[in-house]
């Protein structure tokens, strides 16, 4: 049987995964086109539906237990939640600490 912290430990799979880090498959979030994407961008339907083509069972989830919204923190950020159930996830923390984990990489011969 599948209950509630199943799903979370997919999802804790999932955020964790490299977007195509598994040879042949799309499977893992792409967390900076929807969080450094315009605001005024409509990728949230897009994200839930890769969320959903990678984790299937999320299908059965209505739109009131599956969401995405965000709140205005200070003048100028954004935080990103991810509603599963009763439950909000901050997407924005998730996205931060992959980055300390696997470090920043720069270009210097950008121009």
């Amino acid at each position: 049987m599948i209950d509630r912290n199943k799903i979370y430990a997919m999802l804790d799979h999932w955020f964790n995964s490299e977007i195509n880090g598994y040879f042949g498959s799309e499977y893992g979030p792409d967390l900076n086109s929807l969080l450094l994407g315009p605001l005024d961008s409509p990728v949230a339907n897009a994200f839930i539906a890769k969320m959903k083509n990678d984790i299937p069972i999320l299908k059965q989830l209505s739109a009131d237990e599956l969401s995405l919204y965000s709140v205005n923190e200070g003048f100028e950020t954004k935080v990103i939640y991810l509603k599963v159930g009763d439950v909000a996830i901050n997407l924005n923390q998730i996205r931060d600490s992959r980055q300390s984990l696997q470090g920043e990489t720069f270009d210097v011969d950008a121009s």
